[in-house]
């Protein structure tokens, strides 16, 4: 660009002066000879006083148009719920309004197969292990594991973040890291399309896969819930907006501005099946993940709007299978109900607006806990052992991220461990190992 504007203006000044010297130039080009206009020859107009004092014209003041302000978030919690009342399995879903923090969650903690879904914290992770922007290989592996949703190379990237040639101690690896950030229900104990190995863990006890209700009979190998990946995907927004939030602050000099801002450029490619940009008009920037087996469909998203960039996470289990059919439609339906809520003024009629929204986003007070809190912490995943005395009969295992109180009782001394007697969230109470207890 600059090359040309140069020959440009080395182009016009050879015509200024051929044409003084009275010599032609011949243009390689209409749009070359059209460079230098041909001079009119200069009218004398008499000059007469004016007849009046001009007024000067005031400027025009510039109106900021009024930023838009979504409904009250409980609308679109109505509205998804009456999408999904003819569906006949669990729903799992997060939405995030990412301009005011407003979120709206339905069995956020609801214990989920993996899937593919788990190759976004790998490619978060392997973005904090790079020391220098990707080389070829390394682009073709993320290029892989995101856009054509690659199993083999998203063993080969939690490998080369391990620093080892061996995939099973690598998912251990990526499993901890998961741990250190609080996702305590992500993890990987088997890699993509391998079988267990009699000696390693198979599977992890977690707080969602604990919880009492209905399951949607998660992978026991590979496990996450939509909570954890809308909370990481949150982050790396963040992290690529303002150079802030809980992904910074963890890795300081390890992930930059730059690298999350890569992060969902890449998910941009991801083409490989539609579920949530079904209910996008055309051409909306999404940032986005899809992972599916035969009784689990899931898709997390950040949607880049005209008015509001949001966040979404969808989930739908069918016990035995879940077709397509049933799936597809209720993704695209409730993309396009959230997609409306943050971008389209006119997506409620008067009479909704009316009348009082079925969800309040006004936050619940949390109650002040009565007894000092501990998160369990360190067990590799398979759990802490609550016993009913020190060293005594086990009573359950705690998964780790497990909250506890601690009670007044002071510490004993048994076996060569240090217990704690400490209160379950559901009130039962024993002791624990004080070194798997991290104080908050």
């Amino acid at each position: 660009m600059v090359m040309k504007r140069g020959l440009c203006w080395l182009l016009v000044l050879l015509l200024l002066v051929a044409c003084q010297n009275g010599t032609p130039i011949e243009a390689d080009s209409e749009e070359e000879m059209a460079v230098v206009p041909p001079t009119p020859a200069a009218t004398l107009t008499p000059t007469t006083e004016p007849t009046a004092t001009a007024t000067a014209v005031p400027p025009t003041p510039t109106i900021e148009p009024t930023p838009f302000a979504p409904p009250d978030i409980g609308y679109l919690a109505a509205a998804i719920e009456a999408a999904l009342a003819d569906f006949n399995g669990l729903s799992s879903y997060v939405v995030v309004d990412l301009a005011r923090g407003d979120r709206l969650d339905h069995n956020a903690d609801l214990a989920i197969s993996g899937m593919s879904l788990l190759k976004v914290p790998i490619v978060v992770q392997t973005y904090r292990h790079l020391n220098a922007p990707p080389d070829l290989e390394q682009t073709k592996l993320i290029t892989q594991t995101v856009s054509m949703s690659s199993n083999y190379s998203a063993n080969l990237l939690m490998a080369m973040m391990a620093g080892t040639g061996d995939t099973y101690t690598a998912v251990a690896y990526f499993s901890e890291q998961m741990r250190q950030l609080g996702l305590y229900n992500t993890f990987i104990t088997v890699p993509f399309d391998a079988d267990p190995r009699p000696e390693q863990l198979t599977t992890y006890l977690t707080p969602a896969n604990q919880r009492p209700g209905p399951s949607a009979r998660p992978d026991p190998y590979r496990q996450t819930t939509i909570g954890d990946l809308t909370t990481l995907l949150a982050w790396v927004y963040q992290c690529a907006q303002s150079d802030s939030g809980p992904l910074r602050q963890q890795y300081p000099d390890e992930l930059s501005q730059a690298e999350c801002a890569e992060i969902l450029e890449v998910m941009q490619l991801n083409e490989l099946s539609n579920l949530l940009t079904e209910g996008l008009p055309p051409g909306t920037p999404i940032s986005h993940k899809v992972g599916w087996i035969g009784t689990t469909h899931g898709d997390i998203a950040i949607v880049y709007g005209p008015k509001q960039d949001y966040l979404i996470g969808l989930v739908l289990y069918g016990d035995v299978w879940l077709e397509w059919d049933r799936s597809a439609p209720l993704f695209e339906t409730i993309s396009r109900l959230a997609y409306h809520h943050f971008n389209d003024p006119d997506a409620y009629s008067a009479a909704v607006l009316a009348a009082p929204p079925a969800v309040s986003n006004t936050p619940t007070p949390m109650a002040t806990p009565d007894l000092p809190q501990a998160l369990v912490f360190g067990t590799g995943g398979i759990g802490l052992k609550l016993r009913a005395t020190p060293a005594g009969a086990e009573l359950l295992v705690l998964p780790e991220g497990s909250l506890v109180g601690l009670l007044p009782t002071a510490p004993a001394e048994q076996g060569g461990v240090t217990w704690r007697h400490v209160r379950t969230a559901d009130g039962q109470e024993g002791w624990v190992g004080a070194a798997y207890l991290v104080v908050e």
